[in-house]
């Protein structure tokens, strides 16, 4: 089928130049003629002669050029300025194939700009009150839609609510009976959030945000007496990361009721009427606006099936815009990383093709993907904005088996990545799947609300096609920003071994709750190298191991980061890391969080320094003690002599003791693109797709479940169970004042030995906190009560265990022995925010005593700063049971 290519743009006519032309084969230009020879840039004066009118025709005249001399000649065809407006994806074949000295080149004509469109542009507005109208016909018999819209080159958004800020769900609702297993398809909201009256409800989606994504659900129906609605398609998993639990973030968009504010549009896909509420100063007689058709752009289309590949063929200096993304009928979900949605260029079966100096921008999902099959092909000297995902795809999320099927070998180099997860921010800058040895170095990323980079699709130590990445002075900055949660400027998984990370600059990476990290090796990351690099301003730890093998990290400065400056989360009996010759340099939070238990990682030749000079610990661990363990042996604690760390300048000075341990100073400035001169200017910021975090509002709690009935879920908490069988509901068997109490009951065989379990998320982030409440434990029962801050299990605050002989411990230290079948009455009281001091006391009121028992300086987490997590955990794989009543979270005066 040809590529029918349509005149977008209103050009001064071009004839036949008195100047010399630039050479090329053949010439492509809006006011061509593909009936021409193709052959000279612009008509001549009898317009007999000249460019094409299409690149179809241009690739036609390719490859029969190739096929009668397939000699290693390059072929150039030079596109002139314009729009040009595809009727269909530009589809490159094998017979377009080049050679590596002579490749097939699709190019701009110097100094030109041509578009190569996926869009439609729309006229013919009327005016009515604030806002224009247009009729568009195919929308309203159903062979268009879109969901995306571009106005004078920039981005408009569909109308949300709220209008600033975000809803949060006012309670959990148990999954309905169909979605229970699969996931979780209902909520409870506030009044008036969300309303069953709503036009065109099956195009409203709600944006639900969870851990690492979001979903965007389709509302099947709305209860307004209970206040829930009811989904078409539950979330992926009834896994926490997947829940919609009370507290939980969602936006509702694309609702015509909400359409207000200047820059919003909405499309009514039933009368197919499309309005749009102009910004100050736009006319409607001025404006530019493209709605997109296709959803990608470019096909390099290999025979994979034969093995006949699209070779050495070159897009250089071409713009390339606006991709659809619509979304389905059930709603959209991924389970990561959006790595299903599709690229505007694309590649299957291609070896050795190039995208060089291109522009591709307005897109409803990715911008390039080398996928299946292909080998050694490059996006260099490119910029790559406004993306409805992310930028770039390498490889696929399974490796292929055949060496010459598996997709490696790729270079992304000094390009601009920025403004991405417009639609989907759970997008990725650059996403390396199973697939080895690619390169990616000299790249700006920024702007995006998950990881810069993504490395391996791999979950744990099974082989895996990802292995000798190379990542290299890249300057990956403003990610995440308080969207989403657990990513990292780097994010790393799998066994695979050989890659590398160095001379990178991170800085100001910003998740919405825990994991904020700087560089994040994950799930099973192994023999991974990362060396000088620089890593500041991240919120959760400028370094973070979840858990991986003998991976290195030497030579880094991590610098101010906040919450904590590096982090280990498993325990294994192999080699976690090497961690050496690095400067960690911070001001707030602790050095070391998250679980630091055993030995099986190694410390040397590092210096610490806690701006002030104030002290600090090794995890729970004096500094003498941890070099007793065998850490840090030849370490220091000294000032590392930063030119001006408080405006980011992070070179030595002369005389720095950082000599000391054997750091080598590297010259972070080559970080970034390289060739746009001596100033490299900030990217122009556009419009944030979803807003800045809110401040947690306090949140506190009191209940002995006394309005509710028997069998319920605990009112205001989140509940997680598996099954049936193993529950944490409401009661009336005892109570400790009352009728009612809740009652769990812990069950052997289920998926978490963690389940049943409750909490509640009061958000105290400052002051005393007190909370009391009532517990009876029965015989050869296992659970645990404990507080969280925002980086979760990683760093708790009080945590009481109970173990199956009844006995009370403190981080291993028994207290007492609690009576069985007996209510026992417990009061913690702890600081948080500034008042937080590594203790928390507690006090115990057992039956038959008149005296309480009170246990003081107890230890907590040395960095956890507030409660947000407020659970009780059924902590078994076998038969138990426990009763909780009388809770109550309030915050006090005082000490």
């Amino acid at each position: 089928m040809r590529t029918i290519l349509c005149l977008a743009a209103i050009l001064l006519p071009m004839c036949e130049p008195a100047f010399a032309a630039p050479r090329a084969d053949y010439y492509v230009a809006v006011n061509g003629n593909d009936a021409w020879s193709g052959r000279l840039p612009a008509p001549n004066r009898a317009r007999t002669d000249g460019p094409f009118a299409t690149i179809a025709a241009a690739q036609a005249a390719v490859r029969s050029s190739r096929r009668s001399d397939r000699a290693a000649r390059t072929i150039t065809v030079m596109i002139r300025k314009g729009i040009y407006a595809l009727a269909e994806p530009i589809r490159i074949t094998p017979d377009e194939s080049g050679t590596r000295e002579g490749p097939t080149v699709y190019a701009a004509y110097p100094g030109e700009k041509p578009v190569l469109s996926g869009g439609r542009r729309l006229t013919g507005w009327t005016q009515s009150g604030d806002r224009l109208r247009l009729a568009i016909p195919e929308v309203r018999d159903g062979a268009w839609r879109f969901e995306q819209l571009f106005v004078n080159d920039q981005r408009r958004f569909r109308p949300r609510l709220p209008k600033r800020g975000y809803y949060f769900i006012e309670d959990t609702a148990e999954p309905t009976a169909a979605a229970k297993g699969k996931g979780h398809d209902r909520f409870v909201f506030k009044e008036g959030e969300i309303r069953a009256d709503w036009t065109n409800r099956d195009a409203v989606d709600v944006l639900c945000f969870q851990s690492w994504t979001m979903a965007r659900m389709r509302i099947a129906d709305v209860d307004s007496a209970s206040r829930t609605v009811r989904f078409v398609a539950p979330t992926l998993s009834d896994v926490w990361f997947f829940a919609l639990n009370k507290g939980h973030r969602y936006i509702v968009e694309n609702v015509k009721e909400a359409l207000t504010e200047p820059g919003e549009w909405y499309l009514d896909t039933r009368t197919g009427v499309l309005e749009y509420i102009p910004r100050s100063g736009e006319r409607a007689d001025r404006l530019d606006v493209w709605a997109p058709r296709l959803d990608h752009l470019v096909e390099f289309a290999g025979d994979v099936t034969n093995r006949r590949w699209v070779e050495h063929v070159q897009l250089r200096g071409l713009t390339l815009a606006h991709t659809n993304w619509v979304c389905p009928p059930e709603g959209y979900q991924a389970p990561q990383a959006e790595v299903y949605l599709p690229a505007a260029v694309r590649a299957s079966g291609a070896r050795d093709c190039r995208l060089d100096g291109c522009a591709i921008k307005h897109l409803g999902a990715y911008a390039v993907e080398f996928g299946p099959a292909s080998q050694r092909c490059s996006i260099e000297n490119s910029v790559i904005t406004d993306m409805g995902a992310g930028g770039i795809k390498l490889g696929e999320t399974v490796g292929n088996p055949d060496p010459e099927l598996l997709s490696g070998w790729h270079t992304v180099r000094n390009n601009l990545i920025a403004h991405g997860g417009r639609m989907h921010p759970a997008g990725i800058g650059v996403w390396i799947g199973a697939s080895p040895y690619n390169t990616v170095a000299h790249n700006e990323i920024c702007d995006l609300y998950y990881s810069a980079v993504s490395v391996g699709w791999s979950w744990g130590y099974a082989p895996t096609a990802s292995h000798h990445n190379t990542l290299e002075y890249n300057y990956a900055h403003h990610i995440g920003q308080g969207v989403l949660s657990d990513m990292g400027a780097t994010y790393t998984l799998g066994a695979g071994g050989g890659s590398v990370q160095r001379f990178n600059h991170f800085h100001d990476i910003e998740s919405y709750g825990y994991g904020g990290w700087g560089i994040y090796f994950d799930e099973g990351t192994t023999g991974m190298l990362a060396e000088n690099n620089l890593v500041y301003n991240c919120k959760s730890a400028g370094f973070h191991q979840h858990y991986g093998r003998e991976n290195i990290v030497r030579n880094n400065i991590f610098a101010l980061n906040r919450e904590s400056q590096l982090m280990r989360t498993r325990a294994e009996e192999h080699l976690s890391f090497t961690f050496e010759r690095n400067i960690v340099y911070w001001a707030t939070g602790q050095l070391l969080a998250s679980n630091w238990s055993g030995d099986r990682y190694r410390f040397d030749r590092n210096l610490y320094w806690r701006t002030g000079g104030r002290p600090f610990t090794m995890a729970d661990r004096t500094w003498e003690q941890w070099q007793a363990a065998g850490q840090d042996k030849n370490s220091i604690i000294a000032d590392p002599l930063f030119v001006a760390p408080d405006r980011r300048d992070f070179r030595l000075k002369p005389g720095s003791p950082a000599a000391q341990i054997g750091f080598v100073p590297f010259d972070i400035s080559p970080a970034g693109r390289v060739g746009i001169g001596s100033r490299k200017p900030e990217p122009v910021w556009r419009d944030r797709a979803y807003p800045a975090p809110p401040a947690a509002q306090p949140s506190l709690v009191r209940t002995g479940f006394e309005e509710q009935a028997v069998g319920e879920q605990a009112a205001g908490a989140t509940t997680f169970e598996e099954d049936e069988r193993a529950t944490a509901r409401v009661s009336a068997e005892t109570a400790a004042s009352g009728k009612h109490s809740l009652k769990f009951i812990d069950r052997p065989g289920q998926k978490a030995n963690y389940n049943p379990h409750v909490f509640w998320s009061p958000n105290i982030m400052e002051g005393i906190v007190v909370a009391t409440f009532a517990l009876r434990v029965e015989p050869g029962t296992h659970m645990y009560h404990e507080w969280r801050d925002p980086s979760g299990v990683q760093n708790p605050g009080p945590s009481l265990w109970v173990g199956a002989d009844g006995a009370l411990t403190v981080r291993g230290k028994k207290l007492l022995d609690l009576p069985p079948s007996q209510w026992v009455r417990f009061e913690i009281r702890c600081g948080v925010g500034e008042r937080a001091d590594g203790k928390f006391s507690l006090t115990v009121r057992m039956p038959g005593r008149t005296a309480p028992l009170r246990f003081l300086d107890l230890p907590c987490g040395s960095g956890f700063t507030g409660l947000n997590w407020f659970g009780f955990v059924a902590n078994a794989d076998a038969d138990g049971v426990f009763f909780l009543d009388d809770v109550e979270i309030k915050t006090v005066k005082g000490k």
